[in-house]
């Protein structure tokens, strides 16, 4: 039991789920009832080996499980490694102690998350080592890029799932939504893609879901915190320790600005590239209303935007030129169109 522990009897079940102004009771928690918090985060005494233990364990399998599923491209393994991966305790933990004013506890879940995170990096970097269809020059796996591009709704689903692993701490009947916060938010996937797009030589690949792995762990911290804070457990710190409170939340705070600027940098293009997408499927339809698209790619980091159609027919139209000054007139920009037309026969034959 923690530090906060107070001698007697337990309180009845009732009292072992504070409120505060959340609405549960209304009141702020007792120690004894910090402590119960506490003991789900941070295991004291004989109890520390034996987690640590656990904690290596399911980490190395959850990032083995995870950088399979994303090498391979298989959503449902990686949801498996998100339901291993034990990453949620000392994060949420670190909330708590930063709540209940603990400063050597917040710099132990710390470590320990960010030792978990480095043991997934270095698994996804060695099992990237076994994968050769992944250095073949074709293009890598949907699920692998899909952690490498980080926006500003990964940061909401993050906040919401800080808030969500939170509440089921000090709602033991709300336990049944615990694997449904794992899946959630992904911790493991982004850190075992950082390993293996690093063995790859992709740097950019790798800032992108240490990013993200980044955005998830500050806003987990930040949403657990303030639930706790709302359901009454801060504790009174005392002059010396508000201020100490007060530096860390916003510093916590600062390091989320930073984030949500990459972030909303990437949302933005991403609205744009949708409006782009958008504009070139209208065009397309009007000008080959004979025509198929059935790729359609936007590289508006070129200089003009490359855009690259893919079509069928039974003949290209050959004012191919028209299409791009539809285009340029509809965006408002020179674009730089790129057409592959792959020809379709109809062919009939008569009955026997």
């Amino acid at each position: 039991m923690t530090g906060d522990q107070v001698t007697g009897a337990p309180n009845s079940a009732s009292s072992v789920t504070p409120t505060g102004r959340l609405g549960f009771r209304g009141r702020h928690a007792t120690p004894r009832e910090r402590a119960e918090m506490l003991d789900q985060f941070f295991f004291e005494g004989a109890r520390r080996v034996p987690y640590l233990q656990r904690f290596v364990v399911l980490m190395i399998l959850a990032a083995v499980v995870a950088s399979g599923g994303l090498a391979n491209n298989s959503a449902a393994v990686v949801i498996g490694a998100m339901l291993i991966a034990p990453l949620m305790t000392p994060i949420l933990g670190t909330a708590a102690a930063l709540v209940v004013g603990r400063p050597k506890r917040v710099v132990e879940s710390l470590v320990n998350a960010l030792g978990g995170a480095a043991t997934a990096i270095l698994v996804g970097f060695i099992v990237a080592q076994f994968q050769p269809q992944l250095s073949t020059g074709v293009p890598l796996p949907e699920e692998l890029l899909a952690r490498t591009q980080p926006n500003l709704t990964d940061l909401l689903i993050a906040l919401a799932a800080g808030a969500a692993g939170a509440f089921v701490a000090i709602r033991s009947e709300a336990g049944s939504a615990l694997p449904g916060v794992g899946i959630a938010v992904a911790l493991v996937p982004p850190l075992t893609t950082i390993g293996m797009t690093i063995a790859l030589g992709r740097w950019g690949l790798a800032l992108n879901a240490g990013l993200l792995f980044a955005t998830n762990l500050l806003a987990i911290i930040a949403a657990g915190g303030i639930v706790l804070v709302l359901a009454g457990y801060e504790a009174y710190l005392g002059r010396l320790g508000q201020r100490s409170a007060r530096r860390a939340w916003a510093l916590l705070v600062i390091a989320i600005v930073v984030v949500a600027i990459p972030l909303g940098w990437q949302t933005s293009r991403e609205v744009d590239q949708g409006r782009i997408s958008t504009a070139t499927v209208r065009a397309v339809a009007t000008w080959g209303p004979d025509m198929t698209l059935t790729d359609l790619q936007v590289d508006d980091s070129a200089e003009p935007t490359l855009i690259t159609v893919d079509l069928i027919g039974r003949e290209l139209p050959t004012d191919v030129d028209g299409l791009a000054g539809m285009l340029a007139t509809e965006l408002g920009r020179a674009v730089d169109l790129r057409v592959i037309f792959r020809p379709m026969a109809r062919v009939s034959a008569p009955a026997p």
